[in-house]
């Protein structure tokens, strides 16, 4: 039987006490990671703007050994390596059944792109849950 997920929360958002971590998974080369993400706006239509946080928080009916993150997005091609992206995805350890979260940060020129952008978290090949955004000029 495949788990469970339901979304908690989406929107504009700040993340808490955020790294780096390093990934060929990712358009810009790396992952921003957060221990904490702080909604502050529920909105799914988004003007693009440099710096703009968005993202979805969600739980698991039940702990989670491994799920894959992933968001589609329109192609974004990285300036620096010529490199062009459909998707960003992250393959995810040991969840517990409480809040999870994912999020993207819009930092580079070549990352503003309008469209639809797509969170979902899928186990074993199956979405378990979806959020879209419309990210507009």
């Amino acid at each position: 039987m495949s788990a469970q997920a339901r979304l908690v929360d989406y929107g504009i958002c700040k993340p808490w006490n955020e790294s780096i971590g390093k990934t060929s998974n990712s358009p810009t080369g790396y992952f921003l990671e957060a221990d904490k993400l702080i909604f502050t706006e529920k909105i799914d239509k988004l003007r693009i703007r440099k710096g703009l946080v968005f993202g979805v928080a969600y739980q698991f009916e039940s702990s989670q050994d491994s799920f894959l993150s992933r968001v589609l997005h329109p192609v974004l091609v990285n300036s620096v390596t010529g490199k062009p992206f459909r998707e960003t995805t992250e393959q995810k350890y040991l969840s517990t059944d409480g809040p999870n979260f994912d999020y993207y940060r819009l930092e580079h020129s070549w990352e503003m792109v309008a469209g639809q952008w797509t969170f979902q978290i899928e186990q074993s090949g199956t979405v378990l849950l979806e959020k879209s955004f419309e990210l507009y000029h």
